[in-house]
């Protein structure tokens, strides 16, 4: 079973045991408790450790099945994304990022060592000048993501090919 319908059913099945009642599109947040979501991950928990629960095999995931503190932190994150994300949990609303873009450079290099850089200079005025390199970097990072896009032209109608003065 996928993480996110583990979820659902684990959640489903719980509230049902203490009676209850919650129809998919409500909020979750208007009948949870502290002890049900407890009991909510302690079950998560029980089913990633028996493999009931969809798990990809690398050595993070090893790790956090071996330490069941690590897999009790991993799995309470779990039931919070899906509880803000999944429509059936969050009263039917699209889910929107709160700072879209937070993680952006996250992958990159020379990105990882700004921002420790950054926090290595924190409260100096030195900041300033690695913000400036950051945001350079970012906009790096951007353009060559941009590059990457491919218009296909003849589908594109004529009369806005002509205003942008675009020729093929």
């Amino acid at each position: 079973m996928n993480q996110r319908e583990a979820v659902y059913t684990i959640t489903h099945s719980i509230l049902k045991e203490h009676g209850v009642t919650f129809e998919d599109g409500d909020n979750i947040s208007s009948v949870m408790t502290d002890e049900y979501r407890k009991q909510i991950i302690e079950a998560i928990v029980t089913s990633f450790q028996s493999g009931k629960i969809d798990f990809k095999d690398t050595q993070a995931n090893q790790e956090k099945l071996g330490d069941v503190s690590k897999l009790r932190s991993y799995t309470s994150g779990l039931v919070s994304n899906w509880f803000r994300k999944d429509p059936r949990f969050n009263g039917n609303v699209k889910y929107e990022a709160k700072n879209p873009g937070s993680r952006a450079g996250q992958g990159d290099a020379q990105m990882k060592n700004l921002r420790l850089l950054k926090k290595q200079y924190e409260g100096t005025d030195k900041v300033k000048d690695i913000d400036a390199a950051i945001a350079d970097r970012t906009a790096e990072l951007r353009a060559a993501k941009a590059k990457k896009v491919e218009v296909d032209y003849t589908a594109i109608p004529e009369e806005l090919k002509e205003a942008l003065g675009i020729t093929e």
